[in-house]
């Protein structure tokens, strides 16, 4: 009997380790695809500006320079509701915004029990 408790609680402690780690990479691939995303653009802007150098074409020239301007207008971010940006601190500021509330919460419920 007391083998089986021990094996309950093993398999209870695997699956709250796995679900910890689950929710810890619902909040960390945004950031990583971002981080991804923004380096593909760069790799294209690279590859473009090494193509506009020994482009013979004019018309060819002037496309890429049109988005490379474009892409310098309007440079890659990628943010939640206009406010939060979507990048590789993600992870970071979630955790700083939890702890932020907790301590408000905290002192919030202290303040009531002193009444």
């Amino acid at each position: 009997m007391r083998n089986l408790r021990h094996e309950e609680l093993l398999g209870l402690r695997i699956v709250t380790c796995f679900e910890s780690l689950y929710a810890a990479l619902l909040s960390t691939l945004p950031g990583v695809i971002a981080a991804v995303i923004e380096s593909r653009v760069d790799h294209i802007k690279l590859t473009l500006t090494s193509r506009l150098y020994f482009c013979r074409e004019v018309t060819e020239a002037a496309s890429i320079k049109k988005f490379l301007r474009f892409v310098e207008l309007r440079p890659f971010a990628l943010r939640i509701c206009r406010l939060i940006p979507v990048d590789m601190t993600l992870p970071v500021g979630l955790l700083s915004l939890c702890t932020t509330y907790l301590i408000v919460l905290a002192q919030f419920s202290h303040q009531g029990q002193k009444i």
